[in-house]
């Protein structure tokens, strides 16, 4: 196995050649477009059985239009995130890196770049929103019972000066039940702004 060889079997994605149309009409694709999203290339190359497009989540078609078509427009390459759908039904997050190959006269020949499975990136992502949703859970919990440990604080306090000198021990007690609940609460809710910042 040669050098270039070896380096696209092992990358998650694959590489392409492709006229500036409506399709996107594939004039050369890498095999990673079948070992990595199940679609043989021979069956899109030249449009044989499928166009590209058709592979793409409907939505993402015109904004991969009009990201394409203004770097074609400043003759700079573009960067873009998409949905292929997989041969099973599943649609992949990709990003594609491409941009616009002109001859000499400056006459647009065809773009070719490559495109990237980044799913298990966004997969990565959902897990850790999952997992901040469940601290906000919690955190919300816990200050919910600290607004019962002030109330309890409260009441504490009140019957401890109902008591007069023989509830003097309580009262002090409940002060710092109260002062205790306060800090907690403060340290709950930085905990819930921080989480909702990086959320």
């Amino acid at each position: 196995m040669d050098f270039q060889t070896s380096i696209l079997s092992r990358m998650s994605g694959f590489l392409y050649r492709c006229r500036a149309d409506e399709n996107y009409t594939m004039l050369e694709m890498t095999n990673g477009i079948e070992r990595i999203f199940g679609h043989p290339a021979d069956e899109i190359i030249g449009n044989r059985t499928r166009t590209f497009t058709s592979i793409m989540c409907e939505e993402d078609v015109p904004i991969m239009d009009q990201v394409v078509g203004l770097a074609l427009e400043r003759r700079t390459d573009w960067t873009m995130e998409y949905r292929i759908r997989h041969r099973d039904g599943n649609f992949i997050w990709v990003t594609e890196t491409g941009g616009g190959v002109w001859d000499e006269k400056g006459e647009l020949l065809y773009l070719e770049g490559s495109i990237i499975n980044i799913e298990s990136l966004y997969q990565r992502i959902d897990e850790q929103t999952a997992d901040m949703r469940v601290t906000a859970s919690k955190t919300n919990e816990i200050l919910q019972s600290l607004r019962y440990l002030k109330l309890l604080a409260v009441n504490a306090g009140i019957e401890a000066a109902r008591a007069g000198m023989a509830g003097s021990g309580f009262a002090v007690l409940a002060a710092e039940m109260r002062a205790l609940a306060n800090a907690s609460e403060e340290a709950a809710r930085a905990i819930s702004n921080a989480q909702l910042k990086s959320g």
